[in-house]
């Protein structure tokens, strides 16, 4: 390990988990954090803290970010970072959307389309010039079609309508029923859960097992998400240049429940996409990010102590 890689602390901010990695070889995790609280930023950080504790609380001189909930312009991003050195004792600290760190870590900082699929969606491209572009990622009250909340929630709402007289029967109700509970009041046991997002995101593999059991209503979810998800990368490959062979890498815990439906439909790319495994996580992209061996540009705030 190099001294510009000591004491380096990667973080994957996600709605469900927060992960984090030390240079040490520490890790550690905590419950992930969604926008709509108070204080979004405080709640970010308390996050990241209780993660880093659960490591060990290894030194840590440098963090790099990677986060679904990057707060809105350069002074909040310094909030964060301030607030985060304070708690965790770092120097400097960089902060990115977790799509920027899953690319770097899935294509090792290289040119092409990451498309990452978890509670949230994010596709982000890099040209071969170096310009980066982020599709998606829009947060689940406007956007991530596709992801696990999206199809978590319209699981549960097509059990609801279906119970009620006001939609087709569906063996999604049978499943919301042993996931939520009596239907006649899931309703109000998933508004009073504080991490309503994570519970319903969690429904999603429940909702794409029912939908492989050739039920109309669940198969009729998983196919409009399938769709926005090949929507998305079929944005990224024309932001990344439109080239021929441009290499492709899907990662995330949700694409792994989505083979083979999603794998058959980037078929449909033909040979404009180069599909590939990805050479790490986003948890490896941080790690790059803070040895300056992946460069994003402006797409990477970074705030430095005084």
């Amino acid at each position: 390990m190099t001294q510009m890689q000591d004491g380096v602390l990667a973080v994957d901010g996600g709605q469900s988990t927060v992960r984090v990695r030390h240079s040490g070889g520490a890790s550690g995790e905590a419950p992930g954090v969604s926008w709509g609280g108070a204080d979004t930023v405080s709640a970010s950080v308390d996050a990241i803290e209780a993660a880093w504790r659960h490591a060990g609380a290894p030194p840590t001189r440098v963090a790099a970010l990677g986060l679904t909930t990057v707060p809105d312009g350069s002074l909040e991003r310094d909030r964060l970072a301030a607030l985060l050195a304070q708690s965790i004792g770092a120097e400097r600290v960089l902060v990115c959307d977790d799509g920027i760190t899953a690319h770097a870590g899935a294509l090792g900082g290289s040119w092409g389309v990451v498309l990452a699929v978890g509670t949230g969606v994010a596709c982000v491209a890099r040209s071969r010039g170096g310009r980066t572009t982020v599709i998606g990622g829009h947060g689940y009250l406007v956007g991530d079609e596709g992801g696990a909340f999206w199809i978590g929630r319209a699981g549960i709402a097509a059990a609801l309508r279906a119970t009620e007289g006001r939609g087709i029967r569906t063996d999604l109700e049978a499943a919301a029923a042993k996931a939520f509970g009596a239907l006649g009041t899931a309703h109000i046991r998933i508004h009073a859960d504080p991490r309503a997002v994570d519970t319903i995101a969690r429904f999603a593999p429940s909702v794409i097992a029912v939908a492989r059991r050739d039920d109309a209503v669940a198969r009729g979810i998983l196919d409009a998400a399938i769709a926005e998800l090949l929507r998305c990368v079929r944005a990224g490959w024309v932001a990344a240049g439109e080239e021929p062979g441009t290499p492709l890498t899907v990662i995330g815990r949700l694409a792994d429940e989505l083979h083979p439906e999603l794998d058959e439909a980037l078929l449909s790319l033909g040979d404009t996409a180069d599909p590939r495994s990805p050479a790490g996580g986003a948890l490896e992209g941080a790690m790059l990010l803070a040895a300056g061996t992946a460069d994003y540009g402006s797409a990477v705030h970074t705030w430095t102590k005084g």
